[in-house]
């Protein structure tokens, strides 16, 4: 096959599409910068600033002279996160500056840039790019990538099909935008809806007050357990919530008895994980009751107080600062905030009322959001089926 599934009726007649090794579309820049050295700082990219399978760099530093030697890259120089590709981080920046040595700096050669960065999207190029070298810190091996055939169009449909999939790349990142502003808004919104709660008391707050309570006050922890395969579904806690167990998720083989005992978690818990709340594991059980692992936590919301509100309250930056304060342990993967210093913790709690109504006008901007993520993410299957039909 010398053409791709789905070609422009314009280039019809401009004959097949050649093949030729990575190593000829792209040259890997080895131009070396050292900060300790320069006379004034560049912008720098690390591999943590590159969003996963987004193109998106989320932010840059000023190289500094404590920093280890940096690559060089220009503006519209095609960049990919070498260590654990399968992350699948890469970018095009419209600016010159220095990277992390993870990263590769890759310019075109018979491949024009644009193109080169929506070749390196494919499917093909990742599964070049997951024939890695090392076993802890797998890295993408060149002499893999570089010896990888693919079939490339000329010059002019090259520089068409760059326009035509960075104008998709335009809209999802368009709608990205929106997304991130609304999430914004939304922190705002509720920032102003809990400011009855600050010492500086509003006329709301007067007539109706705030309370400062534990949240021993407000939860109490679930001890209830249940065996695999009964009355109650497996499921997983996540940074997304209480969702279905999955094949991403199944750690069954680290069972080794078939009489382990989980843990029950119901619709409207507070669940948490004791070891991940540093990466925001903590929410309400919207899925409904089910089992998961007893190293999870779970609470049932006490009698007057709304579990959506209590949710809010449990998930907001500043709470998530206070109570990892008290993580315990010396090795950072495995610190933990135990149920009993969580519980030791006061939030600020109106009258049931307006619990619900500040429940009810967050729920409001979730689901806007969620639309807009959902548009996002049909936006996102369109341009990767886009690549599969239009590239080889």
């Amino acid at each position: 096959m010398n053409k791709p599934l789905l070609r422009f009726p314009e280039f019809s007649d401009s004959g097949p599409w050649e093949p030729f090794p990575f190593g000829k579309l792209a040259a890997l820049k080895t131009d070396k910068f050292s900060p300790a050295q320069a006379s004034e700082p560049l912008p720098c990219i690390e591999l943590e600033h590159l969003e996963q399978g987004t193109g998106r760099i989320l932010k840059t530093v000023a190289s500094a002279p404590s920093m280890t030697v940096k690559n060089r890259f220009c503006a519209g120089d095609v960049l990919f996160g070498k260590l654990r590709p399968g992350l699948r981080k890469f970018a095009r920046p419209d600016f010159s500056g220095v990277c992390s040595q993870e990263i590769w700096v890759l310019s075109g050669l018979l491949a024009e840039n644009g193109f080169l960065y929506q070749l390196i999207q494919t499917d093909r190029f990742f599964r070049a790019a997951m024939e890695t070298t090392g076993s802890r810190m797998p890295r993408a091996d060149w002499k893999t990538i570089a010896g990888t055939a693919f079939f490339i169009p000329p010059l002019r449909e090259q520089q068409y099909l760059s326009r035509f999939l960075s104008a998709a790349d335009d809209e999802i990142n368009a709608r990205r935008l929106v997304i991130d502003d609304l999430r914004r808004q939304r922190e705002g919104i509720l920032q102003q809806l809990f400011l009855p709660a600050a010492p500086a008391c509003s006329d709301l707050s007067a007539r109706r007050p705030w309370r400062l309570l534990p949240l021993s006050a407000v939860l109490t922890e679930r001890r209830e357990y249940a065996k695999k395969g009964g009355a109650y579904p497996h499921v997983s806690l996540t940074k997304e919530g209480v969702i279905p167990k999955t094949a991403r998720y199944n750690r069954d083989f680290l069972v080794k008895t078939e009489e382990k005992a989980y843990k029950i978690t119901r619709l409207d818990d507070i669940c948490y994980n004791p070891a991940n709340l540093k990466f925001g594991v903590i929410c309400r059980n919207r899925l409904g009751d089910g089992i998961f692992s007893p190293i999870y936590v779970t609470f049932s919301v006490n009698p007057g107080f709304d579990p959506a509100f209590v949710e809010l309250s449990v998930t907001r930056p500043s709470f998530l600062l206070r109570a990892l304060r008290y993580q315990e342990g010396t090795v950072y993967e495995r610190m933990a905030v135990r149920p009993q210093a969580l519980l030791s913790l006061q939030i600020a709690v109106p009258p049931p009322a307006i619990q619900q109504q500040i429940a009810r006008t967050a729920g409001c901007l979730d689901r806007q959001i969620q639309a807009e993520e959902t548009v996002l993410a049909d936006l996102c299957r369109r341009k990767k089926g886009l690549l599969q039909e239009v590239l080889m």
